[in-house]
C-alpha cells in the first residue's frame, strides 16, 4: 500500500523519536526502576498521546501499566517539555490502569468559578494569635498518593495548620472532576477510588460536560483542510473566531463554533452532580442517588440548579464542622458560630459560570484548531524518510549493582545513547515494503487520524 503522508507528518516521526529519546535519557536521571521490566512499547505510547499526538482526546486510558512503567510515564509527564500542560494522572496498582488527563479551557471553566468562590470565603478562618495557623487550599494539580496508587483530582479542598507548632496531617474537604469528551464511566470509577481512600471526605462534585457529537479532527483534503491550508499561516484568536459565518450571532452555549466548514467545539449539555457526608456519617458512596445525600442539576440547556443549591449549603455547613473538629485536633476551641461568622453563606453564580463555560469554548475550539495546524497542515520540511525506534535490548538497559544500589549515571546516559544510535531510518514504504507495526512508528497516530481513506 503506498504511504500516503505528507511531507509534514514524516518529519514529525523524526521529531517524536529524537524527543522521546532525549526525554527517555531525562528520565533514568530522575528515577530508580527495573529496567528488565518496563515495556517500552507502553511508555511510547504514552508519550506519543502526551506529546499531542491527537490533541482532540481529552483522556487516554492504559491498561497492563505495572509500577515500573508507571513510574517511567509519570516522570516523563513531569519533563520540562510538558510541565505546561499540566497533565493529571490516575493510576491504580490493583488493576494496572493509568489514567492521563489533559485538561481544556472548557474542562476547567466550571472548576475556576468553584475555586473563585471557595477562595473568597475560606480565606478568613479565625486564629489564635501566637498558636495555630490554618489555612484552606485548593489545589487544581494536587497528587494524593496511597501506597503505590496516585491519584490528581481536578479540584481538591483541604484544610492544613502551617505553623510549626504541630504535624498534624491535611483535612480534605472537598473533591471535584470535570468530564469532558471522555468516558463517565471512567470518571465514576476513579471517584469510588478516591472515597475508599478518603473516608472522611466532606463533598464531591463531578462535572459532565456532552458535546453534541463527538469531535473530529478536519478530514486530509476536505473544505476546512484546503480552507486554513490556503491561508498559509496560524491565525490567531480573534481572526479564527471573525472567520464565523454570521458574525451577527453571539457565540453561546447554545450555538456551535463552526468555522470553515467544521465545528470546532458544540455543547449539548452540562450536569452536575453532588454527594455530601456529615461529620461523623458514612463515607460518601457515589453509587447513592438518595435526596438526603446527593443532588443532580442542569447548568445547560437550561438552568435547573436549585436541588445542587440547597446540597452545597449542606455541603457549606459540613465544612464548617470539620474546620470545627480540625481545631480541635490541634488543641484549640472555635464555636461553629465563630467559623460561621468568619466565612458567612457561599453562592456559585450559575449565570457566571455559564459565562466562564462561553470563554471556554472559544478557547477549546481555537486550541483545537492550533494543534491541528501546527502538526498536520502547515508544511515544515521537505519530505524525508520516518525513523524507526526499536526497544533498547534488555543488555542494553542499566541494571542494579550488586550491593542493590542504584545504576550510575554513566550507565544510564549510555543506555539512552545507545537508543539513540541504534535509530534505523526507514525509507519510505511502498506497496512492496513491510509496514512497521503501530507500536514502531511513532506515525501510528497520523495514520489513524489521516488514513489512505482520507486522501
Amino acid at each position: 500500500m503506498p504511504d500516503t503522508r505528507s511531507s509534514s507528518q514524516f518529519s514529525l516521526d523524526i521529531d517524536m523519536s529524537k524527543q522521546f529519546a532525549a526525554v527517555l535519557q531525562n528520565v533514568f536521571r530522575s528515577i530508580d526502576v527495573n529496567h528488565d521490566n518496563v515495556d517500552y512499547g507502553i511508555c511510547r505510547r504514552g508519550f506519543q498521546y502526551i506529546s499531542g499526538a491527537n490533541r482532540a482526546k481529552q483522556m487516554e486510558v492504559f491498561t497492563g501499566v505495572g509500577l515500573n512503567k508507571f513510574k517511567v510515564i509519570s516522570a516523563i509527564t513531569e519533563d520540562r517539555s510538558f510541565a505546561f500542560l499540566k497533565l493529571r494522572l490516575t493510576y491504580d496498582a490493583c488493576s494496572k490502569v493509568l489514567i492521563v488527563k489533559m485538561p481544556s479551557a472548557l474542562h476547567e471553566a466550571p472548576l475556576d468559578e468553584l475555586k473563585t468562590v471557595l477562595e473568597r470565603k475560606l480565606d478568613y478562618l479565625p486564629s489564635h494569635p501566637g498558636r495555630s495557623m490554618v489555612r484552606t487550599n485548593v489545589h487544581m494539580n494536587h497528587s494524593i498518593r496511597f501506597d503505590n496508587s496516585e491519584f490528581v483530582p481536578d479540584m481538591l479542598l483541604s484544610l492544613r495548620d502551617i505553623s510549626k507548632r504541630t504535624n498534624e496531617p491535611s483535612m480534605f474537604l472537598l473533591v471535584g472532576e470535570c468530564a469532558f469528551s471522555q468516558n463517565e464511566a471512567v470518571l465514576c470509577d476513579k471517584l469510588k477510588k478516591i472515597t475508599v481512600e478518603l473516608p472522611n471526605l466532606v463533598t464531591v462534585m463531578m462535572i459532565v460536560i456532552r458535546e453534541d457529537t463527538p469531535f473530529n479532527l478536519p478530514q486530509q483534503k476536505s473544505a476546512a483542510w484546503e480552507f486554513f491550508k490556503s491561508c498559509g499561516t496560524l491565525l490567531s484568536q480573534k481572526e479564527f473566531l471573525a472567520l464565523r459565518a454570521d458574525l451577527s450571532e453571539l457565540i453561546c452555549l447554545s450555538k456551535s463554533i463552526t468555522i470553515g466548514g467544521h465545528t470546532w467545539c458544540h455543547l449539548a449539555a452540562v450536569e452536575y452532580f453532588i454527594w455530601v457526608r456529615e461529620v461523623g456519617g458514612n463515607p460518601i458512596n457515589i453509587d447513592n442517588s438518595s435526596a438526603d445525600s446527593s443532588a443532580r442539576g442542569t447548568l445547560f440547556p437550561e438552568i435547573r440548579m436549585g436541588e445542587v443549591d440547597v446540597m452545597f449549603d449542606k455541603a457549606i455547613s459540613a465544612f464548617k464542622d470539620s474546620i470545627v473538629l480540625f481545631f480541635e485536633r490541634l488543641g484549640e476551641s472555635f464555636e461553629t458560630g465563630e467559623i460561621d461568622e468568619a466565612i458567612g453563606r457561599l453562592k456559585i453564580s450559575w449565570t457566571d459560570c455559564r459565562g466562564r463555560l462561553t470563554g471556554g469554548m472559544k478557547d477549546t475550539a481555537y486550541d483545537r484548531y492550533q494543534c491541528w495546524l501546527q502538526k498536520y497542515v502547515l508544511p515544515r520540511h521537505k519530505r524525508k524518510p520516518s525513523i524507526v525506534l526499536p526497544d533498547i535490548p534488555t543488555s542494553s538497559r542499566p541494571r542494579l549493582d550488586a550491593r542493590g544500589g542504584n545504576s550510575t549515571q554513566t550507565t544510564r546516559t549510555n543506555t539512552c545513547a545507545a537508543a539513540l544510535a541504534s535509530l534505523t531510518i526507514a525509507p519510505s514504504r511502498s506497496s512492496s515494503s513491510p509496514s512497521p507495526s503501530s507500536s514502531e512508528v511513532f506515525s501510528s497516530s497520523d495514520d489513524a487520524i489521516y488514513g489512505a481513506r482520507d486522501v
